[in-house]
């Protein structure tokens, strides 16, 4: 415990300072009752912990602009914490960074891919340039798969689009997948070079509790919408397991009823066992469980990494909303619609 209070008091301290710079529930929806683009983009300008991506940006044509200087904020709030944090931190840090550039990659994949959607003007923050795998102002500037392929070679990435794309047949929804897919196993994979154990734990647990989440929904989604065998749900599933049993998998996958499926889920360690993070009738879905589960750590373990991990799935919640604010605003949805989709109603 006093190693954990030495090594995290300080990082402690940080993260509830920049804690106090994220978007209260009233000012969201403010935003959401803005009449236009330009009204948000006026409020962000002058907000905390965005005024600094929108300094340099005194053009900002359309909404795609927008979504990269807000989605820059989280690479320079990642930048902050991994410049204070220490040698273990930075390990269980790494792998977060590893889902930025996924990410990032998605994003260019799509653009060359909807020719329609045009070139951004995309400016990449200093530190996540700084840092990625890839070159990105070559990835941002590829204006086909192939340029992405060049772009990225010689990166741990390349060979995954490489064989991504050549599956996927030309389907951008197949390729994200797959792309997300190719995240998880190597961020798994990553756990076993984090040397401090309390915070391999921590991460193992953040991390496999999406894992499971992550592929129950996509089962569900699969199933209730599209009407997917289970042999394509299960091509497009993380290959790991945490809590899920096996059994529990293929059960999920052959039941032909939303009931059938959703009594197996009921069924699983998330809602049966003593440390379970969600009690049976609370709201199934990967948020909720995923809200649980970091409110469980991090009361556990107060001085860990677990605070860290929870602020910066908070500023990402924190862009997402902001986000489909953004795409409500433009296409002129009521205030209360857009609270009801990003979950802030009144």
């Amino acid at each position: 415990m006093a190693d954990g209070l030495l090594a995290y008091s300080g990082l402690a301290t940080k993260i509830k300072a920049m804690r106090g710079r994220l978007l209260s529930r009233e000012e969201l929806l403010r935003l959401t009752e803005y009449e236009s683009v330009e009204e948000m983009i006026s409020f962000l300008r002058e907000y905390g912990s965005y005024t600094a991506v929108f300094a340099d940006r005194e053009e900002v044509a359309h909404r795609g602009q927008v979504e990269a200087i807000i989605g820059n904020s989280l690479y320079k709030d990642y930048g902050r914490i991994y410049r204070f944090a220490g040698r273990g931190q930075r390990q269980a840090l790494e792998q977060v960074f590893m889902r930025y550039e996924v990410n990032e990659l998605k994003y260019c994949l799509e653009r060359v891919m909807q020719r329609g959607m045009g070139k951004e003007d995309r400016k990449p923050e200093p530190f996540f340039a700084a840092h990625a795998a890839f070159e990105t102002a070559a990835l941002y500037g590829a204006g086909s798969v192939q340029e992405l392929l060049q772009a990225l070679g010689g990166t741990r990435y390349a060979g995954l689009l490489e064989r991504i794309w050549s599956e996927s047949g030309g389907d951008y929804g197949r390729c994200a997948i797959q792309l997300d897919i190719g995240y998880y196993r190597m961020a798994w994979k990553r756990l076993e070079n984090i040397s401090d154990r309390r915070t391999r734990e921590i991460c193992t647990r953040i991390l496999g509790t999406e894992i499971d989440w992550q592929n129950i929904m996509w089962m569900y989604r699969f199933k209730q919408f599209y009407g997917s065998s289970p042999a394509d749900i299960a091509s497009e599933l993380i290959p790991v397991t945490w809590r899920l049993r096996k059994a529990e998998l293929t059960g999920m996958l052959a039941a032909e009823q939303p009931q059938d499926f959703m009594r197996i889920v009921e069924g699983t360690a998330y809602f049966t066992e003593r440390d379970a993070p969600v009690k049976l009738g609370d709201e199934i879905s990967y948020r909720a469980v995923m809200e649980a589960t970091y409110r469980k750590i991090c009361g556990r373990y107060p001085m860990s990494i677990a605070p860290v991990m929870k602020y910066l799935y908070d500023k990402e919640r924190e862009i997402d909303m902001l986000t489909t604010i953004l795409e409500g605003i433009r296409y002129r949805i009521p205030a209360k619609e857009i609270q009801e989709l990003v979950l802030i109603t009144a």
